[in-house]
């Protein structure tokens, strides 16, 4: 097992690595942010009015958008060995992948922004069963892993650096105030690249009144080779023993009464387990971090590569082109030279105002004219060169992938050659970035329900899921199949929708030709368009012919003569 020591030295090397690429994530999130000049304010055009350009912006949230254009969803394949019931594990997880919706977006954000993201899930209490599973997006600073990894799955170790407020940590491990050094918090990224020890790790040592928050920082550390859970803090008693091994997992039913008095809960809280609770169907440790990577360092897979990253340089120079076109406008502003004293202060003022019609006397001295006393400045236009430069590095951002019509939202034309050039780049980039969320979707969906069956026990709880299951009666069993999780419609994309679309349209004609049965073509054309089910009716059962009736046999009721 990993002693304090080796995790306090594998802590240390993520806190050095993340140091030296702060500089570059600030400027990344302030690109995003357009706040670019914030940080280069003091070393670029000094005393020059800055403009920026909102691309960066721009290009992640149309990634995003077209990334996140329908509820994220899977599909569950049963368990060869007919365990569990695929049905409700597949309900339980696209209810879950529903709610946090909002979540995956974020580590979606993240990881276009910065090198990667990362997305967690954890325990906690409440009365809906299918809501005692959180989820949170982590920027990559706070994920350790495992740097000499090949791989995600071959990792000797994963870990979660964060911060806690002193209280907590003192109700959660059940720990001595005294035991504690605690500190001042401070964003991480927004910290200065230099300063006191552990600055940089989002706590400022330099001064801390009486009446701030204090915070602990703590590191969940998952030993994959041990398969144990073992929780750390430098600011607890020096970093020489575990803050606490294992976690506290609620199991069972938590009844509203329990709710509402969390000193006396109607559950077993006091469920520990020193090794990683989760665990797959073949009895592997499961870890509750799922990683999200668009692009990876190649001699370094577990090292992300930030989608903004590509056109660092070009997002910058539209900053500073567009600033010097700013100031060139600013520069072709109406200005005159006057003569020391030709003017009086009113005549000055109304030049100044530039009020259309308006009229302005000017004494003038016998035989003096106005020329020479008032001339207007002249001022250069904006060279075209500037324009043309501005065109190149457009340029050179569409050339990285990041500006292509499909990402502006330019799906409308529909030409035959349009259709394949935007098909081919959705199977492509956009359709690569496609493939990489599903795999997130799929490893969320599939750790919820491990994490679901644990935190059910025996219990079995009365649900009301999502259709076809309907209301039904939820227990562990039902979730602990080895399951094969499928994104619904893996890869997909609103290019790739639209193409899938229009390739039905040719081919619906030929199909029906063929004999392909209306109800199936109609079962596809609803689902190619997402419309509503209520479309695909269920066919009515035939009618039982009516028994043959003898000649003589008396009529099924009375008749009057």
């Amino acid at each position: 097992m990993l002693e304090p020591e080796r995790v306090s030295d594998i802590v240390s090397q993520h806190d050095a690595y993340w140091d030296s690429r702060r500089s570059e994530l600030r400027e990344l999130r302030n690109l995003y942010m357009t706040r670019f000049w914030q940080d280069n304010a003091s070393t670029m055009l000094d005393g020059i009015l800055r403009t920026e350009v909102p691309r960066a912006y721009a290009v992640v949230e149309s990634f995003l958008g077209s990334l996140f254009s329908k509820n994220p969803s899977v599909f569950v394949q049963p368990d060869l060995r007919a365990r569990g019931n695929p049905e409700v594990a597949e309900a339980t997880a696209n209810q879950y992948l529903l709610n946090v919706r909002a979540q995956l977006e974020d580590a979606t954000r993240l990881a276009l922004i910065y090198p990667c993201s990362f997305v967690k899930l954890a325990p906690v209490e409440s009365v809906d069963p299918l809501k005692r599973v959180s989820c949170s997006a982590l920027p990559p600073w706070e994920v350790i892993v495992d740097a000499t990894a090949s791989s995600w799955t071959q990792q000797r170790y994963v870990g979660h650096a964060f911060l806690m407020p002193l209280e907590e940590a003192v109700v959660r491990y059940g720990r001595g105030e005294e035991d504690f050094r605690p500190r001042v918090y401070a964003k991480w990224i927004e910290s200065a690249d230099v300063g006191g020890k552990n600055q940089s790790l989002g706590l400022d040592t330099s001064s801390a009144a009486p009446t701030s928050e204090q915070w602990i920082r703590v590191v969940e550390l998952y030993d994959m080779i041990n398969d144990k859970l073992l929780v750390w803090s430098e600011d607890y008693r020096g970093g020489k023993e575990f803050l606490f091994e294992g976690v506290r997992v609620q199991v069972g039913a938590l009844d509203e009464d329990a709710a509402a008095d969390a000193e006396t809960p109607d559950v077993d809280l006091e469920h520990e387990t020193t090794g990683i609770p989760y665990k797959n169907a073949s009895g592997s440790p499961v870890v509750p971090i799922i990683p999200v990577f668009f692009s990876s360092d190649p001699d370094n897979p577990l090292r992300g590569y930030s989608l903004l990253h590509r056109s660092v340089d070009q997002f910058r120079e539209l900053n500073v082109i567009r600033t010097y076109q700013a100031q060139g406008v600013r520069r072709m502003a109406r200005q005159w030279m006057v003569r020391a004293g030709f003017l009086s202060p009113d005549a000055a003022a109304k030049i100044s105002q530039g009020l259309d019609g308006e009229f302005i006397e000017v004494d003038l001295p016998p035989g003096q004219s106005l020329d020479g006393n008032i001339l207007p400045v002249p001022n250069a236009p904006i060279p075209a060169d500037i324009q043309g430069y501005a065109l190149t590095v457009e340029a050179d951002i569409r050339d990285a992938g990041l500006l292509a019509p499909f990402t502006r939202g330019e799906v409308t034309k529909s030409t035959a050659t349009e259709q394949n050039l935007l098909a081919a780049y959705t199977s492509s980039e956009i359709g690569r970035m496609a493939r990489i969320r599903d795999q997130a979707i799929t490893s969320v969906a599939r750790t919820y329900n491990i994490m679901l069956s644990v935190v059910l026990g025996n219990d079995a709880e009365p649900l009301a899921l999502p259709n076809p299951v309907g209301p039904t009666v939820l227990s562990a069993d039902d979730l602990t199949g080895d399951f094969t999780y499928w994104a619904v419609d893996a890869g997909t994309t609103p290019m790739s929708d639209l193409a899938k679309q229009a390739a039905l349209e040719r081919l619906t004609p030929l199909l029906a030709q063929l004999g392909t049965p209306a109800e199936k073509l109609l079962a596809e054309i609803v689902r190619a368009y997402q419309l509503p089910e209520s479309f695909v009716a269920a066919p009515a059962p035939p009618a039982e012919p009516a028994p043959e009736q003898p000649a003589d046999a008396p009529l099924p009721f009375p008749t009057e003569v």
